[in-house]
């Protein structure tokens, strides 16, 4: 079981009176939650638009938790709480809780702070509210992964890579210390929990899905990398892609989406294929969205600004994406009912 110990409320959304230029700094008092000041005045810009569109003063509170992972070291991790700012942790009622597991930036990414605000304020959504994870896998406390890319390299190998029987239990403890901790959140319906991943977050998504916890019912993947999927133990076949379908949702095991762009290096046709294979053959239902024209990181408008080829961002992708999250989590969580 997952220990956690989490600190007083601050703002939430109010991150977005804050200068770029502080934001892509560290601190003693905080992380630092941007590679540079183009890459936070582009979170800034398009955080702000999404909260000008909500139809009141809507606004969020977060809480920093550091929670430990049940392995021999007692791993320390870094993740946020979010809630809507009018809910407290003495709300009754139970509400869904979400799990964002971070890119390669690591957990101190303020793309993933914009994500979790959005997603509380939500009222379309979640008219009653929701808690939202910011989950942490590398362990990252003051936002590292920013620079210290070799640290990064190092980390990910170490929970990444399967062992000589196929297994990821280090990634698997990390992911179940998660679930553990939203889980234990005051308000939170321990029995309804989503997860989403981008990038790297792709792996704990497969992990999830993998580990069979019968309380989460919707997995989601946003330029999810696969990488090492083919040395996983009870790899399946390539034969049936996906199922592909819209309006099926099961109630047993997850409910799994893949978005992914067609045009995305580092998401290799083979091991997206064995992927979804296994989502389906683990008994998920599963559709995938590949979009044509997309690279890497197609959801978040900051890539318009990194110097690879690779990435970049699309709106359009981006659009269509989180509209099927949305009605995937209506479907499975039978909101708005």
């Amino acid at each position: 079981m997952a220990a956690s110990l989490t600190s007083s409320w601050e703002p939430g959304t109010e991150i977005l009176s804050l200068d770029s230029s502080v934001l892509s700094t560290s601190s003693e008092d905080s992380p630092q939650l941007a590679k540079d000041v183009d890459y936070a005045e582009a979170i800034l810009k398009a955080w702000t638009s999404d909260a000008d569109e909500r139809t009141a003063k809507q606004t969020s509170t977060c809480s920093h938790i550091e929670y430990k992972c049940n392995n021999k070291d007692e791993t320390s991790l870094y993740g946020c709480i979010y809630r809507r700012s009018q809910l407290t942790e003495d709300n009754e009622s139970s509400v869904p809780g979400l799990i964002l597991f971070h890119t390669g930036a690591g957990p101190q990414d303020m793309f993933l702070r914009w994500k979790a605000d959005s997603l509380v304020n939500d009222k379309e959504l979640f008219p009653n509210g929701c808690v939202v994870l910011i989950a942490d896998i590398i362990g990252d406390r003051e936002g590292w992964a920013w620079s210290d890319r070799t640290r990064y390299d190092s980390v990910r190998k170490s929970i990444l890579i399967p062992d000589e029987n196929g297994e990821r239990n280090e990634l698997k403890c990390r992911v179940q210390a998660a679930i553990d901790t939203l889980s234990a959140q005051p308000g939170v319906d321990a029995g309804q929990i989503a997860a989403l991943g981008f990038c790297m977050g792709g792996h704990p998504i497969l992990e999830l899905a993998r580990m069979n916890v019968p309380s989460v019912k919707v997995l989601v993947t946003y330029h999810g990398v696969f990488d090492g999927v083919d040395r996983l133990s009870h790899v399946s076949g390539i034969e049936n892609k996906s199922s592909n379908s819209d309006d099926e949702v099961t109630t047993s095991k997850p409910n799994v989406l893949v978005c992914t762009g067609e045009d995305d290096p580092f998401v290799g046709k083979q091991d997206l294929a064995l992927a979804t294979a296994m989502f389906n053959d683990i008994g998920c239902n599963c559709r995938v969205m590949e979009f044509e024209k997309t690279r890497h990181g197609f959801t978040n408008p900051a890539q318009d600004y990194n110097p690879s080829d690779a990435f970049a961002f699309n709106e359009d992708s981006y659009s269509k994406s989180w509209s099927a999250t949305r009605d995937l989590l209506k479907k499975a969580f039978k909101l708005n009912k």
